[in-house]
């Protein structure tokens, strides 16, 4: 059965009215890691390019590249599909940014979250902006 954008949207703002959302102090960016099997303790992710490392991890305020994280964790036995596509073109067209995400495994690991958002959450980076943009649709959903 397919959706149409309004539905779409409407069932996407009541999954992220129901998820957990946070949007951490510490701002982020992308650190070289020279040795990857020493994984900096303060790492929301790393990622491979070729032969070189990369940590997500916590920088000063006034760093070059950082992003402020906005984490998801969505709620068991939401319906979260095409979520990251869904909000990264109301951020591109509100807000006028795009988003760096990654993926995580969640740790509560439920049979329910392996139902739909496949037992995954979510790390946007981005500005202040947008974690206003992430509330207001939050109320939106609630309704």
């Amino acid at each position: 059965m397919s959706e149409s954008a309004e539905q779409m949207h409407t069932r996407l703002c009541t999954v992220i009215a129901a998820a957990q959302f946070e949007v951490l102090s510490q701002p982020y960016a992308w650190e070289p890691v020279s040795e990857p099997s020493r994984i900096p303790a303060d790492a929301l992710a790393m990622v491979r390019d070729g032969s070189a490392w990369y940590a997500l991890t916590s920088v000063p305020t006034n760093a070059t590249g950082a992003y402020r994280i906005l984490v998801f964790h969505f709620a068991e036995g939401s319906n979260a599909s095409g979520f990251v596509a869904w909000l990264a073109g109301i951020m591109k067209k509100e807000a006028g940014t795009g988003a760096m995400v990654v993926c995580g495994f969640d740790a509560r690991a439920t049979r329910a979250l392996w139902q739909t958002p496949l037992g995954l959450f979510d790390y946007w980076g981005r500005g202040d902006d947008v974690a206003a943009l992430v509330e207001r649709l939050r109320r939106e959903g609630a309704h």
